[in-house]
C-alpha cells in the first residue's frame, strides 16, 4: 500500500511539474531566442510637407520601409503620430500604402496627431481605422506591451485609470518573460526624471508612478516617439529610448529609425539614418 501511495505521489508530482511548465509556456510563450526588431516613430505624413502629393513624406517613408525589409527584423513597432492629421485622406492613403509594404509584422500605437485631442469619439474613430490602440503579445520569450499615452498626457483620468488596470494585468501576465518592453508615443522622460515638464514629456506628477510600476514588473526598456529627435537615458535600471522621426526631423534629429537587438542580457540599440541628400526637405511655413 505504501509503495502504491509513493508511486501515486511521484506521478502527481510529475503532473504538477508538467502543468507548471505548460502554464509558464502559455504566459510567456516560447523559450527566449535572440532577435531584432525595429523601433520607429512619427511617420507623420504631411508634417511640414505642404505640397500636393506630400512627396517628401511619401519618399522618406518608402525608403524606410525598403531598408527595414532588407534588414529583415522579426518585428516593427511604430510609436505614434502616423499621420499629421487624421481627417486628411491623402495623409492616410500615403501612410496605409507604405505600411502595407512592410514584410515584418508591424504594430502601432497612437500619437497625439492621430487623435488631435483625446476624447471618446476621436478615440473610437482611431479604433475604427486601426483596430486597436494598445496591444500585448509575446515573441520569443519577450513581452511587448503597447499603450496609449494620450490619455495620460492630457489628464483624462477615467481613460487613464481604465488603461492602468489593463496595463497592470498585462504586466502580471508577462512576469515570467525574459524581457518586457513598453511602447507609447509621449516619453515619460527624455534625459532625466527631474527634467522640466513640457510638450515632449510626461507630467512630473505621473513619471515616478509609471516608472515604479515598470521597475516592480521587471521592464527592460520603454520606447517612445513624439520628439522627432533621438533621446536615450537609463533610470532605475530601465532604458528609455526615444526614436527620431521617419519623416520630418526636428532639432538634432535625422530621419530614420532604431534597430534593437535583443540578447540574453538586454538590448543593444543602433540608429539607421535614412539617406535624404536628394530630398528637398520642406521648411516651416
Amino acid at each position: 500500500m505504501k509503495k502504491i501511495l509513493l508511486s501515486l505521489s511521484v506521478v502527481l508530482s510529475h503532473v504538477v511539474l508538467s502543468l507548471a511548465v505548460v502554464l509558464a509556456a502559455v504566459s510567456c510563450g516560447p523559450r527566449f531566442e535572440p532577435f531584432t526588431f525595429v523601433h520607429m516613430a512619427d511617420t507623420q505624413v504631411g508634417f511640414f510637407d505642404y505640397e500636393p502629393g506630400h512627396a517628401v513624406s511619401d519618399t522618406l517613408m518608402a525608403r524606410a520601409v525598403r531598408s527595414v525589409n532588407e534588414l529583415n527584423p522579426d518585428l516593427v513597432v511604430i510609436c505614434g503620430d502616423l499621420v499629421d492629421h487624421p481627417d486628411t485622406l491623402e495623409h492616410e492613403e500615403i501612410f496605409s500604402r507604405n505600411l502595407a509594404k512592410f514584410i515584418p509584422e508591424t504594430w502601432l500605437v497612437p500619437g497625439n496627431h492621430d487623435y488631435m485631442s483625446y476624447n471618446r469619439p476621436l478615440r473610437d474613430r482611431y479604433l475604427a481605422q486601426r483596430g486597436y490602440e494598445r496591444f500585448y503579445f509575446v515573441h520569443k520569450g519577450c513581452a511587448f506591451i503597447g499603450m496609449d499615452s494620450n490619455c495620460i498626457k492630457e489628464g483624462v483620468e477615467d481613460a487613464e485609470a481604465e488603461q492602468l488596470e489593463w496595463l497592470k494585468a498585462r504586466l502580471a501576465e508577462a512576469s515570467k518573460c525574459k524581457h518586457v518592453f513598453i511602447f507609447m508615443h509621449c516619453p515619460i522622460i527624455r534625459q532625466s526624471i527631474d527634467e522640466p515638464e513640457d510638450y515632449f514629456n510626461f507630467p512630473v506628477s505621473k513619471r515616478q508612478q509609471y516608472i515604479d510600476l515598470f521597475k516592480a514588473s521587471g521592464v527592460t526598456a520603454c520606447f517612445f516617439g513624439h520628439c522627432h529627435q533621438e533621446w536615450r537615458t537609463e533610470y532605475e535600471g530601465i532604458k528609455f529610448l526615444t526614436a527620431g522621426s521617419v519623416c520630418r526631423a526636428l532639432g538634432h534629429g535625422y530621419p530614420g529609425y532604431g534597430i534593437i537587438k535583443v540578447t540574453e542580457d538586454g538590448i543593444e540599440e543602433s540608429y539607421f539614418a535614412t539617406p535624404v541628400d536628394d530630398v528637398p526637405m520642406p521648411t516651416v511655413k
